[in-house]
């Protein structure tokens, strides 16, 4: 079991599996949660600024935490999810991107309670070119192996 104070920091690792964006996997996407012309319609989409079909954001939100999930780790004394902090979409998803994603431990705080802490990893959903297209930090609370002094 891995505590609070246990997390290695600013050591990247990355998905072990990645997500191929097509024009179907973002035009079902988007048909039912962001029905966004340029998600849906190829022509709509050649009209835009990107040019082409891209990905909703809450799409590559989504493929960011379903990867995240295959980051290699072993488990961990997490409690809940605080939040995310510094949420940025940086570049277009769009069709025949493949997708993976890295994820740094980058700081420990210290928790509400004594034997709580709250670890902050950065998320970073990348395509083949590693240019960055979602970046977030995460916040969860987790147990510490000894509680703080009070």
């Amino acid at each position: 079991m891995i505590y609070w104070e246990d997390v290695a920091l600013d050591v990247p690792r990355e998905s072990v599996q990645s997500y191929l964006l097509t024009a179907d996997n973002i035009k079902g996407f988007a048909s039912e949660w962001d029905p966004f012309p340029p998600h849906v319609d190829e022509a709509a989409a050649a009209r835009s600024p990107i040019g082409q079909l891209f990905a909703a954001g809450v799409h590559l939100l989504s493929i960011t935490i379903r990867l995240s999930h295959t980051v290699k780790s072993e488990e961990t004394s997490t409690i809940a999810g605080r939040g995310w902090d510094k949420l940025r979409f940086r570049q277009p998803g769009v069709v025949g991107d493949e997708l993976r994603v890295r994820i740094t431990h980058i700081e420990r705080q210290a928790g509400s309670r004594p034997e709580r802490g709250v670890l902050i990893s950065r998320f970073e959903l990348f395509n083949q070119r590693a240019e960055v297209l979602v970046s977030f930090d995460n916040n969860v609370v987790m147990l510490r192996r000894e509680p703080a002094p009070a």
